[in-house]
């Protein structure tokens, strides 16, 4: 068990006993220390700390016994009564991750036997190192230990396939205003306009790597661009730093974009190392069509319907890919039940830092412990910005993939063996 920090809310309820708890938010690191009973009635109902620290001071009996800029000593005095296993709940809610997953503890896990190899797969790249998709981001999760990253991709007018995210959403994804600065979509552009038109918002929280890395004093406006797939494919390809069997996760993001990616894929000889994936699962079908031996990953947001599977299967997909709060052991399992393989996603660096703020008080920002509770729900793959860290802890667990181990490797055989390593 991770015990270096714990970012908890315990808290422990019954009909005939107060609601006590303590927590720490893992971004303030302010630590409160906090014994005292508070009616239900006076909790808000989105049970966010943010709104439940002021009902905390209105109530004027708080007793606060470690001042605030002690919090990192405070920890290690707190860790001690705060149990990681248990159930965080305030009025029903869950305010830990782990009891959102479901997942069991690590020697339950151990005993469940998941003990087959985790795929790590940096989202956008290592988008805390180098602007997010960009050849720069990929290149550094190789670096970090990554066995493949993810990618965003758009068919503009000219049609030229281009790597970018934009803001709007999966519901409308593509646009520009805060990614850019300029208003309108990425789908607006052709190719040679969206590189030298466009340039990145260097200030922009989404972009975890920081302004320093997105503008070059050379270069200020296009040290960083919008990169054709083709230009990122060959870089991947051909770059010392990157293995020749270094996956390549390709997300269809907008319309149209399913035949010209395998159209590339195929000219550039990559088939074997490139997969693809979509929240609209008729791209997905539009592949397994294309490709019928392509891996192919069904997207799910937070919505998961009943019958995710079913609708997956349907699709022609290979995987499942559920967002990270989403994948619950029982879900988890359902997907390997079937033979599919398993993938939890992250979400961006605002979204992450969210999370972590309003929802989730067990784990930190994508620390080891967060790593460590989505190893447990016994997902085959972990798709995170921080690709040096799920290594880390993926080595922890003695479970990293490890394609060299046969001196006869040969590329074609790594979708094949998949199959190998399902529970």
């Amino acid at each position: 068990m991770m015990t270096s920090k714990i970012n908890a809310a315990f808290v422990h309820s019954s009909p005939h006993s107060p609601l006590l708890f303590g927590f720490s938010n893992p971004n303030t690191r302010q630590t409160l220390n906090l014994l005292q009973s508070i009616p239900s009635s006076l909790l808000p109902e989105d049970n966010k700390i943010d709104s439940i620290l002021p009902v905390i001071e209105k109530m004027n009996s708080v007793a606060l016994n470690i001042p605030l800029e002690n919090s990192m000593d405070s920890t290690k005095s707190v860790e001690k009564s705060m149990i990681y296993e248990d159930k965080c709940v305030i009025n029903g809610m869950p305010f830990s991750l782990a009891s959102t997953l479901n997942v069991p503890s690590e020697q339950t896990e151990r005993r469940q036997n998941h003990d087959y190899p985790v795929e790590v797969i940096g989202h956008r790249g290592s988008l805390y190192s180098a602007l997010e998709n960009t050849s720069k981001s990929f290149i550094e999760a190789a670096r970090a230990g990554a066995d493949g990253v993810e990618l965003d991709v758009f068919l503009l007018k000219c049609g030229t396939l281009v790597v970018f995210h934009g803001s709007g959403g999966d519901e409308e994804p593509g646009l520009l205003h805060q990614y850019c600065k300029v208003e309108g979509s990425i789908l607006d552009y052709t190719a040679v306009e969206a590189r030298n038109l466009l340039t990145f918002n260097k200030n922009y929280a989404e972009f975890g790597c920081g302004p320093d890395k997105i503008t070059h004093p050379g270069d200020p406006d296009h040290y960083c661009y919008v990169e054709t797939l083709e230009e990122v494919l060959k870089n991947l390809r051909d770059h010392p730093d990157v293995p020749s069997n270094f996956s390549i996760k390709i997300e269809l993001k907008g319309p149209g974009t399913a035949f010209p990616a395998i159209q590339l894929v195929r000219k550039l000889n990559m088939t074997h190392r490139c997969h693809y994936s979509s929240f609209d699962h008729s791209r997905i079908a539009e592949v397994r069509e294309l490709d019928p031996s392509a891996i192919t990953g069904a997207l799910f947001a937070d919505d998961i319907p009943e019958d995710f599977v079913e609708r997956s299967i349907a699709a022609g997909a290979t995987e499942v890919h559920l967002k990270y709060d989403t994948c619950t052991s029982d879900r988890i399992r359902k997907i390997h039940s079937v033979g599919l393989r398993s993938m939890a996603w992250l979400r961006g660096p605002i979204g992450m830092k969210e999370d972590v703020t309003s929802k989730y008080f067990d784990v930190g920002n994508e620390d080891e412990m967060m790593y460590d509770v989505l190893l447990r729900s016994g997902v085959q793959s972990i798709c995170g910005n921080r690709p040096e860290v799920i290594v880390k802890v993926v080595e922890s667990h003695g479970r990293r993939i490890n394609w060299t181990a046969d001196s006869n490797f040969d590329e074609e055989k790594k979708s094949d063996d998949w199959s190998l390593i399902l529970p």
